[in-house]
C-alpha cells in the first residue's frame, strides 16, 4: 500500500517476492529429542512446511507431494 500510494501509482514490470519463515520449539534439547525420545525433528519440520504450503497454495497437502513421497508422509503424519 505504501509503495503504490494506495494503488494510485502504477507498478509495471515488477515482481513481488514474499518470504515466509517458521521456527520450531521442542520441549527438550535437540539431542534429547533425537536420542532419548527417538523423534526425528526433520519429519516434524516437513509436516509444518506441508501445512503452510497447503494454506498458501490453497491445495490439499496430498496434492503438493510427489507420488513417491506420499506413503512416507502419510505414515509420519496423516494428511
Amino acid at each position: 500500500d505504501a509503495l503504490s500510494r494506495s494503488g494510485t501509482l502504477p507498478l509495471e514490470g515488477v515482481h513481488l517476492h514474499v518470504l515466509l519463515a517458521a521456527t520450531h520449539c521442542f520441549d527438550r534439547t535437540l539431542m534429547d529429542t533425537v536420542v532419548q525420545r527417538s523423534v526425528n525433528p526433520i519429519e516434524r519440520m516437513e509436516r509444518s512446511a506441508l501445512i503452510m504450503a497447503s494454506a498458501l497454495h490453497g491445495r490439499p497437502p496430498a496434492g503438493l507431494l510427489k507420488a513417491s513421497q506420499e506413503d512416507r508422509v502419510r505414515e509420519l503424519a496423516p494428511i
